[in-house]
């Protein structure tokens, strides 16, 4: 039995499209991984003290890591970056006073609208961080 792909196979096409399918997933993983690294790093200088940024070891004896999950503080919300299996999580939470009152489930691009809007409402030295920011978006 021959295990090569035959062009006229009418499963042939669904194949090829598997495997265009798998290798764009890959491909789109690694590059969500070095957006969330540079997006992780970009925060935390320009925004210190308003964010956290979780990393988790590549391996119990590894030198590197990856980012976990990323935080952003604002006056109005919280917003929230996490990196699962399965993809990207993100959420928006209304906080006052401290306390969490509501939690919003956003797109990765939603979450980005909605964090530049916030970043760019704040005054002086969060303004800059936000140009800055939108700077590393749009480059």
């Amino acid at each position: 039995m021959n295990d090569t792909l035959n062009p006229t196979d009418p499963g042939a096409d669904d194949a090829n499209q598997i495997d265009l399918q798998a290798a764009w997933i890959r491909r789109s993983s690694a590059d969500i991984q070095a957006f969330i690294e540079g997006l992780a790093a970009r925060l935390e200088g320009d925004l210190p003290g308003q964010v956290d940024v979780v990393r988790k070891r590549d391996g119990l004896f590894a030198k590197t890591s990856h980012v976990q999950s990323i935080t952003v503080r604002t006056e109005e919300f919280h917003y929230l970056l996490e990196r699962h299996p399965s993809g990207v999580h993100t959420q928006r939470a209304r906080v006052v006073g401290g306390v969490i009152l509501k939690r919003d489930e956003l797109s990765l691009a939603g979450w980005m609208q909605s964090l530049l809007a916030a970043l760019f409402s704040q005054s002086g030295e969060l303004q800059r961080a936000s140009q800055s920011l939108h700077d590393f978006l749009m480059h």
